[in-house]
């Protein structure tokens, strides 16, 4: 029985010291210097599936990263519609599953109690977060921390067709006055409809972004200070009228926009329909691209930054972010967070556009995504792209955020009904005020 006992022991101690060592070697290997991963496992990264140019160059470039670091990344992918539901299954399971994952920025706040808070790592590597316009910092902040970092980010421009504008003589528009007599020569001397809006409902709220331009370059706003709902103001109501006018009274939107979605107006700008489009600014490169426009649009596609109410000194253009954050179950945090600081090194994110308009790279390509501020200012840069990042950097700054809330998916919807229901006929006034109604029980249902 001794011996036995003895040697029970004997095991034991050799377990424990065992796990002492691997212990200690995990350590090593965590401690933020890059040696290595936890365990030699990669560091698990969910993409939202599809050829995006940005994820593209991630994936080509990885190699040196893990040349230089030692740290291997695993690039996973699931399509965009299964995206919240795969990173809310691994939260709940606390799994691991998943080390860092990118998402709307707008499905943040559904998601951000099985995230890892970021303010301890950016402390300790003296991390700032300055380097991004402080309008997509916020779509990363929910309490006051970090969540996430805002690698990808989009920003409203609007885009118009010069050799129409070089045709008829016009000046580019810089204020809502300004545009609505450009759409009207537009549509009158040529067979183009002016502009191609999308009053269409759902979509994830997209009819919500040309209105809200709108609202909040008129000094409008979706809530006030104690979240109660005031898009119904009189600068609400003013500002709504004139955007539904470009369909209604103006006639200068093709009929069909009733029911366009964003990629349905974008789609009738490329076939060469409208001579102006308002959205987001990475469809340039696909406005220009043989491939995807019709012949007559391709080379004479230009941008600017978007109008203003004429009168106001505040101006309101739409940004909209596809972060990155780490998991709060991963099992290889240090390692993450060294793969999160790559990709978000000011000099990667640079080259990998340089080298998309240059030719150089044929991995980078469709990569026109600059976050950062002293990079959208970056002569070589701007010189490249005809000025188009100046452009966007001055639309960054002017940028407004939709509400940061859990419940906005649901406030979206109502709003977005009520914008098709006005597009469709119904009057503005009292649509919009049963629409705030309508969220104002909402959020006092939920707390507020």
């Amino acid at each position: 029985m001794g011996k036995r006992r003895n040697f029970r022991l004997a095991v034991i101690l050799l377990v424990m010291l065992t796990l002492l060592i691997a212990g200690c070697s995990n350590s090593s290997s965590n401690n933020g210097s890059g040696d290595g991963n936890a365990e030699g496992k990669p560091v698990k990264v969910l993409l939202s599936a599809g050829d995006v140019g940005q994820f593209n160059a991630w994936k080509a470039r990885s190699k040196d990263f893990t040349e230089e670091s030692g740290i291997e990344i695993e690039f996973m992918e699931t399509p965009y519609n299964n995206l919240l539901e795969d990173i809310t299954a691994d939260g709940i399971a606390n799994g691991g599953g998943y080390d860092l994952v990118v998402f709307l920025d707008s499905m943040g706040s559904s998601i951000t109690q099985f995230l890892e808070p970021l303010d301890e790592y950016m402390e300790k590597d003296n991390f700032n977060t300055d380097r991004w316009p402080s309008s997509i910092v916020e779509l990363s902040t929910f309490d006051d921390q970090v969540y996430s970092l805002p690698v990808r980010a989009h920003v409203q421009m609007l885009f118009y067709r010069k050799d129409i504008f070089d045709q008829l003589g016009l000046e580019v528009p810089k204020t809502w006055e300004e545009f609505d007599a450009v759409n009207k020569k537009i549509t009158e001397e040529t067979d183009l409809y002016a502009i191609a809006p999308y009053y269409g409902a759902g979509n994830n709220g997209q009819n919500l972004f040309m209105w809200t331009s709108y609202l909040w370059s008129n000094g409008g706003d979706i809530f006030d200070e104690n979240m109660k709902p005031i898009f119904n103001s009189p600068e609400g109501l003013e500002a709504t009228q004139r955007y539904l006018d470009l369909l209604v009274t103006d006639k200068v939107a093709p009929p069909e926009s009733v029911t366009f979605g964003e990629q349905d107006s974008r789609t009738y700008f490329k076939q060469g329909k409208a001579a102006m489009w308002l959205g987001w600014w990475w469809v340039y490169s696909e406005f220009n691209d043989a491939g995807t426009s019709a012949e007559d649009v391709v080379g004479n596609v230009h941008f600017a930054t978007v109008p203003t109410w004429e009168g106001q000194s505040y101006e309101g253009v739409n940004v909209s972010t596809f972060p990155i954050a780490m998991m709060k179950g991963s099992k290889n945090k240090e390692a993450a967070w060294e793969v999160l600081k790559w990709l978000s090194e000011p000099e990667e994110e640079l080259d990998v556009v340089l080298k998309s308009l240059k030719n150089e790279s044929p991995s980078d390509q469709k990569s026109p995504v600059i976050t950062q501020v002293e990079n959208l200012k970056n002569a070589e840069l701007n010189e490249l792209s005809d000025n188009f990042y100046n452009t966007a950097a001055e639309n960054f700054e002017n940028a407004k955020t939709l509400p940061n809330i859990k419940e906005w998916p649901q406030v979206a919807d109502i709003i977005s009904k009520a914008i098709s229901d006005m597009a469709t006929g119904k009057p503005v006034e009292p649509t919009l005020n049963k629409a705030a109604e309508q969220v104002e029980k909402l959020l006092k249902d939920a707390g507020y």
